[in-house]
């Protein structure tokens, strides 16, 4: 069986070692906060009866719809696993004050509204109210004075004629946002918090993480281990129980990125046991309510170093509920797969047009989420997530779906590790 490991440049040698098993250019958990001592009890893995990996194909009558999985399994290295209480919570002054801090440069931080004024240390106030929700945001960048946005000029000529060459030389767009929303009732979170840190003139579509290129960011002569500790770096300096659960390069896009930087992606980890990531998972639905999504944080690296940091839905770790929580073996959560994998896609079918309807899974990992709880509260509780890969193809609407690549770190079914429920990662539960 995969075994997380115990450090990021351990995790990152091991993906790129000459001779090694795994795909340089899969994304793959770097390990746990605190290392168990397996003298102390038998390995959680062992007592499941957790394999190495798992394979098998399920098809529909028609042929159109295929579930495919072949698969490595990767637990961590625990001798047990709790649920403990998650408290979902907004960003602290202290949090946000060293952020602004960490990145401030000679030319400083200026309001974007309010006429270009020096920032004074001013936290997020509300901007304005929308559906009972008091939004909250503090926007700030380095470009000082009042600008004029219609001129025909490019603002970026416009603000270095305003500074000395040397600083004109090295210049950067850069700015810091904080925003989240309040519920006007009750004070409660009602929109995602988030706190972002850019700082790249060409812009950043962080969305997406894509396979490396040969072991590389292709826009980077860098390497993944240098890439990797500067990423360690920055997240650590805000949340040092936090470590890295992906990571690729940045998609080219149109209207955002220009170049492939390397992207990372973090969660938590509570004694070993990391906090499932999942793609989109940060900004859940608000179709049903808000429900508190993903605590991740995103850091993208080039060669200069960090030019983008963000992090999305904080969280409070509060006491554990259930210790040394009894876990369905690995048997069981199999078979649930087994039984609803092809289900999960086949309804697609309903649609004449679709001819092809493939499910991928490529990854099955053991980990955390935060489940929404009857009462409003939220908890780490153990699951399973089967990470895959979609393929679709057809006519009419999906004419062209084919040309689109497959989106990475998508956990396509996330089953409950104590009971077997299967959770919808958009409602929480």
């Amino acid at each position: 069986m995969k075994l997380d490991r115990v450090t990021i440049l351990s995790a990152v040698a091991a993906v790129l070692c000459a001779g090694c098993s795994a795909n340089p250019d899969t994304p793959q958990a770097s390990g746990g906060d605190i290392r168990p001592n397996p003298a102390d009890g038998q390995l959680l893995s062992e007592n499941l009866g957790v394999p190495e990996r798992v394979s098998g194909e399920f098809v529909s009558e028609s042929g159109i719809s295929r579930v495919i999985v072949d698969a490595d399994i990767i637990f961590p290295e625990a001798v047990q696993a709790d649920i403990v209480e998650a408290v979902p919570r907004v960003f602290t002054g202290e949090e946000i004050a060293s952020v602004i801090s960490r990145y401030e440069d000679e030319i400083g931080w200026y309001h974007v509204q309010g006429e270009g004024a020096k920032y004074a240390g001013e936290m997020p106030a509300v901007e304005y109210t929308s559906g009972g929700v008091n939004m909250y945001n503090l926007w700030i960048n380095n470009i000082p004075g009042k600008m004029t946005y219609n001129t025909g000029r490019d603002t970026l000529e416009l603000v270095k004629e305003r500074l000395t060459p040397e600083q004109a030389e090295n210049y950067e767009f850069s700015y810091i946002n904080v925003g989240y929303g309040l519920l006007q009732s009750a004070g409660k979170i009602g929109w995602t918090p988030e706190l972002t840190y850019n700082r790249n003139n060409e812009g950043v579509e962080r969305d997406m993480l894509l396979p490396l290129t040969n072991g590389r960011a292709e826009d980077c002569t860098i390497s993944l281990e240098e890439a990797a500790a500067v990423a360690d770096k920055e997240v650590h300096a805000i949340l040092p129980d936090y470590q890295m659960s992906a990571y690729g390069q940045l998609p080219q896009t149109e209207l955002g990125s220009k170049k492939k930087y390397y992207i990372f992606r973090y969660t938590r980890h509570l004694n070993g046991i990391p906090v499932n990531d999942s793609y989109g998972g940060e900004n859940m639905t608000a179709n049903y309510g808000y429900t508190s999504g993903l605590g991740v944080v995103t850091a993208v690296v080039r060669d200069q170093g960090l030019c983008y940091l963000s992090y999305h839905n904080p969280y409070d770790v509060g006491e554990t509920v259930e210790e040394n929580v009894d876990l369905l073996p690995f048997s069981d959560i199999w078979d649930i797969f087994s039984n609803l994998a092809l289900l999960s896609i086949q309804h697609l079918e309903i649609d004449e047009n679709l001819q092809k309807n493939e499910l991928e899974i490529y990854q099955v990992r053991f980990g955390y989420m935060t489940l929404l709880q009857p009462d409003g509260s939220y908890r780490y509780t153990p699951v399973w997530d089967f990470y895959g890969r979609r393929y679709l193809a057809g006519t009419g609407t999906y004419g062209h779906a084919h040309e689109f690549d497959p989106i990475e770190g998508l956990s396509e079914l996330t089953i409950n590790a104590v009971n077997g429920t299967v959770i919808d990662r958009l409602l929480g539960y």
